[in-house]
């Protein structure tokens, strides 16, 4: 039997966690972080297929984040969604640059989320080849 697909989701907001779990958790096996350094020790262990990651968070943000991510080779190719309040382009791209594939706006939809994620895994695809 395939295991679902993995998804790490990281916001110090609770509140946007709890968003998160309540769209993804039935689909996909959802792990969540409040930090980026738990997001830090949580990735190499769960090894997640794909990665929603907040970028103004205490500590080490989002972008430092999927910085440090990428220059682990599991993890050269997970596709990282960055959510966040900032809306300018010059910090959209500065996301980019960090290594995002995609990028969602808060306030945000639970539809423009699961729409994101369902560019990288087609809907027949909620189960994953990792283990």
């Amino acid at each position: 039997m395939k295991m679902r697909k993995k998804i790490l989701a990281v916001d110090d907001e609770p509140a946007n966690l709890e968003i998160i779990k309540e769209a993804l958790s039935e689909h996909y096996d959802l792990r969540t972080a409040s930090t980026g350094e738990e997001a830090l020790e949580i990735a190499p262990e769960f090894i997640p297929d794909l990665i929603v990651l907040d970028i103004m968070m205490p500590g080490i943000d989002g972008y430092e984040v999927c910085q440090r991510l990428r220059e682990d080779l599991d993890f050269k190719s997970t596709p990282i969604i960055m959510v966040t309040a900032k809306t300018k382009s010059e910090e959209m791209i500065e996301g980019m640059k960090a290594g995002a594939e995609d990028y969602i706006t808060k306030p945000f939809e639970v539809e423009d989320l699961m729409e994101s994620i369902e560019f990288f895994f087609p809907s027949s695809e909620h189960v994953s080849g990792k283990t």
